[in-house]
């Protein structure tokens, strides 16, 4: 992939938040570990020169005490005319691009929901995926 392949992202909405604060979870002092998940779906146009994507993360969802639960998706449109550089941009760069405004819904949401407000640490959304993609 070249350096500028051409790909206008166009628009990023959010389709999906679900929270539910635990009004009794107590945080221990050593902090909480986080539970979350990755789903990332995609979709191109009948001519493939646009593609949906839509990176979807869920949060606390395998763990018995939490201090809450989430659900939230956002979706980006991308296109390009090289139907070549988008299907390779599907694969990681689509989601990798998603994950800033996911994060920032996780850490407002949080935030407005009067706790502390959970920051997710930068990780390597490439592995992530892979490892999904194995299990």
């Amino acid at each position: 992939m070249g350096t500028n392949p051409g790909i206008q992202f166009v628009q990023v909405s959010l389709i999906e938040l679900d929270f539910k604060l635990n009004k009794n979870f107590k945080l221990p002092d050593k902090g909480v570990p986080v539970d979350m998940g990755l789903d990332v779906k995609k979709s191109f146009s009948s001519d493939k020169k646009s593609l949906t994507t839509v990176l979807s993360a869920i949060l606390f969802n395998k763990t018995t005490s939490y201090p809450f639960k989430m659900k939230v998706s956002v979706e980006g449109l991308f296109v390009s005319d090289n139907i070549k550089e988008l299907q390779e941009f599907s694969k990681i760069h689509a989601p990798a691009h998603l994950m800033p405004f996911l994060r920032e819904v996780i850490g407002t949401t949080t935030l407005k929901a009067n706790i502390p407000p959970l920051l997710l640490p930068p990780f390597n959304i490439s592995e992530l995926l892979k490892e999904k993609r194995k299990g």
